[in-house]
């Protein structure tokens, strides 16, 4: 079946009715899953992962992602940060750059670490983030105060800073659920 791969859910005089035809009271809005990640993509939770070996500066890959209707990846919990350290961890051979891009940075206005992809304010103690030169926690001292965040390979995918304009491999996401 065609739509095999999607299940479209929608909402009707107060009840939703499945392509299986099921009919459940509800008073939701229509929600729309995808059972399976493209393929290339790695699922977890309610997204789907891919992970880029073309290297490009954190601009570029911002930008390849939104060309593909995907954005880059936003840290949201400590679980799927420790995903995609693991994940990272079984893929690292393919992959020679120093890390991978996510939608953290600060280059907007020095100090601001923002997720690029949602304007949230970055919770480095949830993930425990590191800056490579100093050790110490990102934007704290004077000379943290900008650049971008990738997974860095040197230190096991742990969150830190980079200099945006350097390349790295980067990663794009895709939400499953509206």
């Amino acid at each position: 079946m065609s739509l095999g791969i999607l299940i479209v859910v929608f909402a009707s005089f107060g009840f939703i009715t499945t392509h299986a035809g099921a009919l459940v009271n509800s008073t939701a809005k229509p929600v729309l899953t995808y059972e399976k990640c493209p393929d290339g993509f790695v699922r977890f939770q309610d997204s789907c992962y891919n992970f880029y070996v073309e290297q490009f500066s954190w601009p570029e890959a911002m930008v390849f992602c939104q060309a593909l209707k995907y954005s880059l990846v936003t840290l949201t919990s400590p679980a799927q940060y420790e995903f995609l350290r693991s994940h990272l961890a079984t893929i690292t051979g393919a992959y020679p750059a120093a890390g991978f891009w996510t939608a953290g940075t600060a280059a907007e206005l020095l100090g601001d670490w923002k997720w690029i992809t949602t304007g949230q304010t970055i919770d480095f103690e949830q993930f425990n983030a590191t800056d490579p030169n100093t050790g110490g926690h990102i934007g704290v001292s004077a000379d943290q105060k900008s650049g971008c965040l990738a997974l860095s390979k040197s230190m096991s995918f742990k969150i830190s800073r980079q200099p945006c304009k350097t390349t790295q491999h980067f990663i794009c996401e895709r939400h499953d659920t509206s």
